[in-house]
């Protein structure tokens, strides 16, 4: 069940988000692999992000899993990823973008009504 929240100061019509938000949910539950019925991604846009104390594009990307879903390597890939989406879809240099992982333990993750650490 991993989630990302993305906020970044560029701006893109309604439209164009969704395809940004649908390409990176596509591409990230390819590279765990996991279920993308599950993936849930947020992109707020026209966030106030000075980075380097420049307002030029740029990004924070959150993403939380369960616990035990990543590692080192993993995390490596997912910021590769992830920067090359908003790169080539957001105009967004991999230099301006910190990529933050957040594991989550089962009991912390609710879904449906219940927390995961009931659903194993």
């Amino acid at each position: 069940m991993p989630a990302l929240i993305l906020a970044t100061n560029v701006s893109k019509p309604s439209g164009d988000q969704d395809v940004v938000a649908k390409r990176l949910s596509s591409e990230i539950c390819k590279a765990f692999p996991k279920d993308e019925a599950k993936m849930l991604v947020t992109i707020r846009k026209d966030d106030t992000l000075i980075f380097g104390g420049s307002s030029k594009p740029a990004a924070l990307a959150q993403l939380y899993y369960a616990a035990g879903g990543f590692g080192l390597d993993i995390h490596l890939k997912m910021t590769k990823l992830i920067q090359g989406i908003l790169e080539q879809d957001l105009g967004i240099e991999p230099g301006r973008c910190h990529c933050v992982f957040q594991e989550q333990l089962h009991a912390n993750w609710g879904c449906g009504g219940d927390v995961l650490a009931n659903k194993r």
